[in-house]
């Protein structure tokens, strides 16, 4: 084995570990969560050498759950561009609203995409 395909190998182990993770919190969790539209209130921007490259900040929120208003315990990653006063799709505890979720099927499913690039990268020697 060449050092390109263990290294290969090793994304993809990686990427599968990661997809195998958050489906798994996913399913455990998927009963516990329900989704709702939240408004930042506060945002925690990030070291600058470091905000290019995750091109993301730390915010949280404030969102309305059966007519009560929230503020989370926790902040939730978001795009750079959004600002205060921006509205997001949160997913909280149904039975301690003020804790989000991050966890998403859309992550699930690109991780998964990744890793399969990988192992096929790696078993066909397409790089």
């Amino acid at each position: 084995m060449d050092n390109d395909t263990i290294f290969l190998s090793v994304i993809a182990a990686a990427a599968l570990c990661f997809a195998l993770i958050n489906c798994v919190q996913f399913l455990l969790k998927r009963n516990r969560t329900a989704q709702t539209t939240g408004t930042i209130i506060s945002i925690k921007m990030p070291n600058p050498e470091t905000a290019k490259a995750r091109n993301s900040k730390w915010e949280k929120v404030s969102y309305k759950v059966d007519g009560k208003t929230y503020q989370s315990q926790n902040r939730i990653q978001v795009p750079m561009t959004l600002q205060i006063g921006s509205t997001v799709k949160i997913r909280y505890d149904k039975f301690n609203p003020e804790k989000l979720y991050s966890f998403s099927l859309l992550r699930i499913v690109i991780s998964i995409l990744i890793a399969a690039v990988c192992i096929l990268a790696a078993v066909f020697k397409l790089i």
